[in-house]
């Protein structure tokens, strides 16, 4: 996905040339990663495939899509892990459905409905950690998405990491009280931990809220004109054959699909 810098003389942003210089250097080393509405496509598909009732093989498949896009992303020891984690969770289901203990069965469908979920949860996380703000706004902005659905999606995406961000910063602030959150403690003492975690936390976190918003009034997010971007971003050749990977994929898990094709329970 070429992710190309705006020329500096062309940008209103008011940055210098040698900033705009190191900008495009450091853009030139994502360019190779997928492009935001691609991904973004993927996600939405995945999630509407969700509830298909299709073969094991086909959900393996699906996680091979989705480990593409990482590798895709330099992200090969994250693609490693997710791909490990996904053949523990398999395996994990298979030996509980094979026993005939009832409490192991259900153990078990619960397990392979995560399976279903697996692959979302893989593209989900690469977007969050991959896409910028402002590459998934002019990306909306270019499939021509309302803009409360902009701000909302933007909003969402730098939410959750600046939240854990502030969860690290309120457990080093108790490991520095002498406070240690272990798995027993949480289990043996809930309404401490909910005292000592969850309420500064929470606090915490409406203070980053208002600075967000304050931030998106700066910035001009209530303006009626066009939101102007210092990014282009072009789909290439690797992009559009993800694409038609992506479609087959969907094709192919409505055609392989048990007891005839169901679609979001729809028909």
């Amino acid at each position: 996905m070429p992710v190309v810098l705006r020329d500096w003389r062309t940008t209103r942003s008011g940055l210098r040339a040698y900033d705009c210089e190191r900008m495009l250097r450091e853009e030139g080393s994502r360019s190779r990663m997928v492009d935001p509405r691609v991904q973004l496509g993927t996600l939405i598909v995945m999630n509407l495939l969700a509830t298909t009732p299709t073969p094991d093989a086909v959900d393996a498949l699906g996680v091979a899509l989705g480990a593409t896009v990482l590798l895709r992303c330099r992200r090969a020891a994250a693609c490693v892990a997710w791909c490990v984690g996904y053949a523990l969770l398999w395996s994990t289901s298979w030996l509980c459905s094979l026993s005939g203990d009832p409490v192991f069965v259900s153990v078990g469908a619960m397990l392979a409905l995560m399976r279903k979920m697996y692959v979302i949860g893989m593209l989900a996380v690469n977007l969050v950690l991959t896409v910028r703000v402002g590459e998934l706004a002019c990306a909306l902005q270019r499939m021509h998405v309302p803009r409360l659905a902009i701000v909302a999606l933007s909003v969402a995406l730098r939410f959750f990491p600046t939240l854990s961000v502030e969860a690290a910063s309120v457990l080093d602030a108790m490991k520095m009280r002498g406070i240690r959150m272990t798995p027993l403690q949480i289990v043996r003492h809930p309404l401490a931990t909910v005292e000592r975690f969850a309420v500064p936390l929470m606090l915490r976190v409406s203070v980053v809220v208002d600075e967000m918003s304050r931030a998106a009034t700066v910035r001009g997010i209530d303006s009626s004109h066009e939101r102007s971007s210092l990014y282009e971003l072009r789909i290439g050749r690797a992009d559009r054959i993800f694409i038609v990977a992506v479609c087959a994929y969907a094709a192919f898990s409505l055609l392989t699909a048990r007891d005839g094709v169901t679609f979001m329970g729809l028909f």
